[in-house]
């Protein structure tokens, strides 16, 4: 709003910030999903990524949303950025999302359960010696961010009260804290590139060492305001040291700062809050004979405080007299909309403060001096973002690792036909499984993990054909020495028979390594190796699929063990709490064809 009842639209410099916005995330997504990696050759599924990308957009967005506040108030020339910043929360909020969906509509879909009850189900409690769980910090993060959007607009400002709305929209520091764990107990757990790592730490370090450096220039002026003491009347120094056009601002004792301003030689005092969001109105110039808030452009008559017609905002003013050439205040406020008598300075009218590098919101064009800013800041957004997306897409890697890959000297296998039609027995234990008799190269045979479609593991009618000669189709999943039939339809058993492959004894085993399901470890997804992961791999070993036990070190040569508890039967519930972690379990390994057991204890 402003003295020439300009209504605020969508000036060019704010279609030139938005524009410059919208872009730079998109050039780093397209970086971090397409170009990456291309030029990486990296294998990881693209839901995986894009939920790294999204996710890593939305802090950085989140943090640059937080550095411009303090940012503005140590560099003025920044204040456009902040005019703005409005947008940069609502995007956030967007990408933010955007990851949130992927996360639901990858991990916890194709389940038993609704993907939203999943969410809340499937993170086991950690107790005291994994940490602290990442998903709940992340939906609390969301929720207020969804909050801060949804009452971004002016409407919820005059609504809920300026000192209302800014009070919720502090919420913004719980939502970065909640974000920050989040990835710490999250995906930071899982990176084995410190890209990451670095990335959160710059991030946090930059919002708070500027939110640091402001309060410290705060500290400063508050100490000179207590050095000055209370007294009815104020003295400030000489009246002529307050600038033409701009404004002196003085912090009494008690009760809120003062901006004194200084317009055609007259003085005049109002309170510093602007009554639109509290801008610091002392940091504004006279324009068009009104007072002009540096952060959005909203203006006051300097002698009463009252917005010009038909604006209806109202400031508290205050009293001034002089002693001689020394200027006084009274710091007790009128209420908002008194008129006081503007304060004749003797002498000609100085010069108006040059206020070139002034930003009024609703102007069209920016002085020259933000110009060059403005433009510098938009060069960063468009090539900056982009330039971290490609670095960070290259860092993602493969978070499955060298885990899942082919111990090296294992025999080569042939490879099943696609889609598959196989032959085998039906085997209980500790999951179904089937086995495809003498075809391994080492004569052994090769025995397949069994699933159903999503996450669910293969009928519990099949394990009453235990023993049987079936006839199956469905999809291989293979990555390493993982074999899993992903079944299409029920078993067919057939009329022949053959014999059950005998369990070789490989001895105890004490192992490290990590709890993970079989079918991501088999390809239907990049699992991590760290905490990460842990929420979905609940999940779909919760649907009874194959518990698969990665070993840090190969065991009699592979990478993977099937896992089962002490007694032959499935690995949960005994062990639902370690998995995704990296733990040490002790037990009795056998070989059954090329597969190899792990009957573990609980430790």
């Amino acid at each position: 709003m402003s003295a020439r009842h300009r209504p605020v639209s969508w000036t060019p410099a704010k279609r030139l910030y938005d524009a410059a916005l919208l872009l730079g995330v998109l050039g780093y997504l397209i970086a971090f999903l397409h170009l990456a990696p291309r030029l990486s050759g990296q294998e990881m599924d693209g839901q995986s990524l894009a939920m790294r990308a999204y996710g890593s957009c939305a802090f950085l967005l989140l943090s640059a949303a937080l550095a411009i506040g303090p940012l503005a108030r140590l560099a003025p020339a920044a204040l456009p950025l902040l005019y703005n910043r409005r947008h940069l929360g609502v995007l956030t909020f967007l990408v933010a999302l955007a990851h949130a969906l992927e996360v639901l509509g990858w991990y916890f879909a194709y389940s038993p359960l609704p993907p939203l009850v999943a969410l809340l189900s499937s993170e086991p409690a950690p107790g005291l010696a994994w940490g602290l769980p990442f998903l709940p910090p992340g939906i609390l993060a969301l929720l207020i961010l969804f909050a801060l959007a949804a009452t971004s607009h002016d409407f919820f400002l005059s609504y809920l009260t300026p000192a209302a709305w800014k009070a919720l929209h502090m919420a913004i520091y719980p939502a970065y804290a909640l974000a920050t764990a989040h990835i710490a107990f999250g995906a930071l757990q899982d990176a084995a590139n410190p890209a990451l790592a670095a990335l959160l730490l710059a991030c946090t370090a930059l919002v708070a060492g500027l939110h640091l450096a402001a309060a410290l220039q705060q500290r400063a002026a508050d100490r000179a305001r207590r050095a000055r003491g209370a007294a009815p009347w104020l003295r400030l120094g000489r009246a002529d040291a307050v600038p033409e056009g701009a404004a002196l601002v003085v912090h009494p004792p008690e009760g809120e700062a003062v901006a004194i301003f200084r317009h055609q030689g007259r003085l005049s005092a109002v309170t510093n809050l602007c009554a639109h969001q509290n801008g610091p109105l002392g940091e504004g110039r006279i324009v068009d004979g009104c007072i002009t808030c540096p952060w959005h452009g909203f203006q006051y008559r300097p002698e009463d405080g009252c917005a010009p017609p038909p604006y209806t905002e109202k400031l508290a003013t205050y009293r001034l007299a002089l002693d001689g050439p020394t200027l006084l205040l009274d710091p007790r406020p009128n209420p908002p909309g008194t008129r006081v008598e503007p304060l004749a300075l003797p002498g000609p009218v100085a010069p108006a403060a040059e206020a070139g590098g002034f930003f009024i919101g609703w102007s069209a064009t920016l002085p020259p001096a933000l110009r060059r800013l403005v433009g510098r800041a938009l060069a960063a957004t468009l090539l900056g973002l982009p330039g971290l997306g490609l670095l960070l897409g290259l860092a993602a890697g493969d978070p499955a690792g060298a885990a899942f890959a082919t111990v090296p000297g294992s025999p080569p296998r042939p490879d099943l036909p696609e889609p598959a039609t196989l032959r085998g027995l039906v085997i209980d234990g500790p999951y179904p499984l089937l086995h495809l008799p003498a075809s391994g190269p080492d004569g052994r045979g090769r025995t397949l993990l069994l699933a159903g479609e999503g996450k669910l593991g293969a009928p519990e009618e099949i394990r009453a054909l235990h023993g049987r000669l079936v006839a199956a189709e469905g999809a291989i999943l293979r990555r390493g020495d993982i074999e899993m039939l992903v079944l299409a339809a029920p078993p067919v058993p057939l009329a022949e028979s053959a014999p059950l492959p005998a369990a070789e004894p490989l001895g105890r085993w004490r192992i490290q390594g990590e709890i993970c399901d079989g079918k991501c470890a088999a390809g239907g997804m990049r699992p991590g190796t760290g905490i990460g992961h842990r929420a979905c791999a609940t999940l779909c070993l919760d649907g009874a699929l194959p518990a698969v036990f990665v070993a840090t070190r190969p065991v009699a040569g592979h990478a993977f063990l099937l896992l089962g508890d002490a007694a032959g039967g499935p690995a949960l519930p005994a062990f639902r709490d370690l998995i995704g972690h990296r733990v040490t379990l002790e037990g009795e390994v056998t070989r059954l064809g090329e597969l190899l057991v792990f009957r573990a204890e609980r430790p």
